[in-house]
Parts: C-alpha cells; structure tokens; sequence
C-alpha cells in the first residue's frame, strides 16, 4: 500500500514538471513577439536603428532553435534529467513498472519578424524539491500462536463371530493301528544251533610239546667276550699339549715356539694324566641245559550246541486315546461409541515487526 502511494506521488510529481517543461517556452516566444518599450523613439532614427536590428536579429536567429535559446535548452534537458532520476529514486526499488509521461509537442516556431529583438534571459527554473529518504525496509519477526483443534474418534459396531474349537470329553478309548509287534510269551525251549563246541572233560594227560627250553644247572663258569676295555694302572704321566702358555712347566729354553709382545717366552703347555691298560673283558655266566619241553592238557569233549530261547508271540498293537468333542465358541465383541476431543498445537508464522 506504501508502495502504490509513493509510486503515485512520483507520477504526479514529474507530471507538473512536464507540464512546467512544455509551458516555459511559450511563455517565452510571446514574451519575444511584444514591441519593445520605447519603440515610437526609436521609430524616428530608422534609417540608423534598421541596421542595427538587422544584426540584432541575425545574431538572435544564430543562437535560437525555433524561438528558444540554447539556454533555455540546456535549463528544460536539465530539469527533465532530474525528474526522471527523481521519478526511479522515489520508486523504492518497487516491481510496479511506472509509465513515463507522455513528452510534450515540440513547440510551434514563430513566424519570423523584419527585426527580431534580442530574446530576454531565461527564467530561473525552480530547484526540485529534494529526494524524500525511502522508508527503511519492515523488520520480519517470527512468532509463535496456539490454536485447538477437534479430534473425532469413530466409534464402532458390535460384532459376533463364531467358530468351532475341540475339547478333551475326560473319557478315553482304544483302537487297532493296523501294525503288528511280537512279545516275550515267559516261557524258554531249546533247539540245536547247528554248531559244535569243546569242554573240559575233568581229566589231565601230558604230551610232548615239539619245542626245547634252557635252564640253568647251579654250576658257573668263564668265557671271553670278544671285547676290550680300559683301566687305570695307578701310575701318571705327561704329556704335550697344542695349548699354549708362558710357563716353561720345567720345560728348556730350546722348546719355545714364539714369545709375546712383551718379550716374554711361549711354551706348549704340560699336562699329567693317569696311565690306563686295556685288556680282554671276561664274564661268568651259569651253565645251562637244553631239554624237550613237556606240556600237561585237560582232556576236552567235541558236543553239539544246544541254544535255549525266550518263545515270542506275535500280537496286534492297540492303542488307547484321549476322546475329544468338537464344539461352537461364539464371541460377541462390544461397540465402542464416538467420541470427540479438542487438543492444543502449537505453530510459527512470521510478521512484519511493528
């Protein structure tokens, strides 16, 4: 709404400016066709003053376009200049598109005078009223606002359903499955397997067995093992070794092998060991004899096998089962009836902050 007034003072604003704008040079060419004061004067030196009006009015039509001056030009382009930056700056920045002014007709040339005068000054255009500053742009705030609204629950029908369950009756029954199973009747027979076994018969004999042992006799005695060892004699000893030493261990100056960097002699070094002999191991062993080996046998009896077994009887398998009946259970379910209830929520807008 602010806009649309502002938009409108603009147009009425540079509407009087056009309309001062196509008014001024009018007012000005009439101005130019009265006679000039004192003209009955100077009408009697006319032979001097028409040489002089002469050059009055070339120098005038020089410097005008159709009656008006170059500075009245120069004062209406101007003015036009600033009503129509007064014209957009007023606007605000606002989308509404303003219709420029319709320009004014160019005005009419005066039909020429024997002896133009020099055309008068322009009046001083008044200055435009200055730029209004534009209102600052609205603040927007954001708020928030309660409002209730209805909740509406439906409500619903009674309904009854039936169907069919089934139920233990408390009594039972049996029927034939149709299988068959055997079971021990308690009592046992005896049959021949076909096979035959052996027995201990209760008597012994002894027979020669085929094999030989060894056993010893009591007596002893020596033989040699084919083998050596060692053992000390109790006597010691020296010898030389690779090791090296500085200590001569008794040893001449003849049998060093080098000295060290401090001059001093190198010697191999002296070890004492004890004297070991090796001789013939012997070792005594019990004298034992080769004879046959005898075993002692229980006497066994070749019979015939004779199983005993449960007998079997075959039967019919019966079970026994739980009698059930099947039944009608009907639910009836309660309706519920409407019902209407009102809530608070809670919503942000925004404003123009007052």
């Amino acid at each position: 709404m602010k806009n649309s007034i502002l938009v409108m003072k603009n147009n009425i604003f540079a509407f009087v400016i056009t309309l001062f704008m196509a008014v001024t040079p009018q007012l000005a060419l009439s101005d130019e066709g009265k006679p000039a004061e004192g003209s009955e004067a100077e009408g009697s030196e006319g032979a001097t003053g028409s040489d002089s009006g002469s050059a009055a009015g070339s120098s005038a039509a020089n410097a005008a376009v159709g009656g008006i001056s170059l500075g009245t030009i120069a004062a209406v382009a101007a003015i036009a200049a600033a009503a129509a930056a007064l014209a957009d700056s007023g606007s605000g920045g606002t989308d509404v598109a303003v219709t420029p002014p319709t320009p004014p007709p160019p005005p009419i040339s005066p039909p020429p005078t024997p002896s133009p005068t020099p055309t008068p000054p322009p009046p001083t255009p008044t200055p435009p009223p200055p730029t209004p500053t534009p209102p600052p742009p609205p603040e927007i705030e954001t708020y928030e606002y309660e409002y209730e609204i209805i909740v509406t629950n439906p409500g619903t029908d009674s309904t009854t359903s039936t169907s069919t369950a089934m139920r233990a009756t408390g009594a039972t029954a049996t029927r034939v499955t149709g299988a068959t199973a055997t079971r021990a009747s308690g009592a046992t027979a005896t049959r021949a397997s076909g096979a035959t076994a052996t027995r201990a018969s209760g008597a012994t004999a002894t027979r020669a067995s085929g094999a030989t042992a060894t056993r010893t006799t009591g007596a002893t005695a020596t033989r040699a093992t084919g083998a050596t060892a060692t053992r000390a004699t109790g006597a010691t000893a020296t010898r030389t070794t690779l090791a090296t030493t500085t200590s001569s261990n008794g040893q001449g100056p003849g049998s060093t092998i080098g000295t060290t960097p401090g001059g001093e002699d190198i010697y191999y070094d002296v070890e004492t060991y004890n004297l070991e002999e090796t001789y013939n191991v012997e070792e005594v062993y019990e004298v034992e004899e080769t004879y046959n080996l005898e075993e002692t046998y229980n006497v066994e009896e070749t019979y015939d096998v004779v199983e005993t077994y449960d007998v079997v009887e075959e039967y019919d398998v019966v079970e026994e089962y739980d009698v059930v009946e099947e039944y009608i259970v009907t639910t009836t379910t309660p309706g519920t009836p409407s019902s209407t209830s009102t809530a608070t929520a809670t919503a942000t807008a925004t404003r123009i902050k007052q």
